[in-house]
């Protein structure tokens, strides 16, 4: 994923890149194609950027009992990112809205999947050959059945995401096998002693270890939070619900 250079005021990449997209808009305006270029490439990176964090979710979701019927999984995602990736003022209005692009994203596939329903609809009332009344009754609302599948799906996501970025920075700093007791500790259950005999550090190292991976860990998951538009003062909560999303998927 290309990161173009930006002043450090702006706190976020994707928001770095529609000040870019903006900047290039204003240029072309004034005649200058390079502005009009840098404006394409800008959109383009983040339209990646997206569809690649956002497709397993946004599958997840539409995957669910509720939905299935609506059509295939996979063409209700890509409908569904031709449509929004397209409109350029998408993430101008995600800005705005002060919502964290998870959410942002959840209310515009709803919404998308109730367009989709309300077609279907009209060509079975034109063709008398389906009933659709179940599929709109499950499209009442946001429903908790693919919400939570999306969420499960995004918060997987973010945290492997997060940890890829932990394990590569512990790798460029001769530090792999720290990784390997945080492994053994936190995914495989065993006991700082156990992981000691297995190391052959202390168990205080192990622990220490452990420890400085985890919070790193965390400090990764807040950046790619930051990133999606979570503010200072809900970053605390949003840790924590991504951390229970997990813990919850696992059970």
């Amino acid at each position: 994923m290309p990161v173009d250079h930006f002043p450090s005021t702006h706190a976020t990449w994707i928001d770095a890149q529609l000040t870019i997209a903006e900047d290039g808009d204003r240029a072309a305006a004034r005649g200058d194609d390079a502005g009009r270029g840098r404006a394409t490439n800008a959109r383009d990176a983040i339209r990646r950027h997206v569809m690649e964090r956002y497709a397993p979710a946004l599958t997840a979701y539409v995957s669910t009992p509720e939905l299935r019927r609506l059509g295939e999984r996979d063409e209700l995602v890509s409908g569904f990112f031709a449509r929004t990736m397209g409109d350029p003022a998408f993430f101008v209005r995600w800005r705005a809205s002060g919502l964290p692009l998870r959410r942002w994203l959840m209310n515009a596939m709803a919404f998308h999947c109730r367009g989709v329903m309300r077609d279907s609809r009209r060509a079975a009332e034109r063709t008398f050959e389906a009933d659709t009344s179940a599929i709109a009754e499950s499209m009442a609302s946001i429903e908790p059945g693919p919400a939570a599948a999306f969420d499960r799906a995004w918060a997987l996501a973010l945290t492997n995401e997060a940890y890829r970025q932990v394990q590569a920075d512990l790798v460029s700093r001769g530090r792999g096998e720290d990784d390997a007791v945080f492994r053994m500790h936190v995914v495989d259950g065993l006991t700082y002693a156990q992981v000691a005999t297995r190391t052959g550090r202390t168990e205080a190292e192990c622990l220490n270890t452990a420890r400085r991976v985890s919070n790193a860990l965390r400090v990764a998951v807040q950046d790619l939070l930051r990133e999606e538009g979570v503010t200072e003062s809900e970053m605390d909560a949003a840790v924590e619900e991504v951390l229970a999303i997990v813990q919850g998927a696992q059970d």
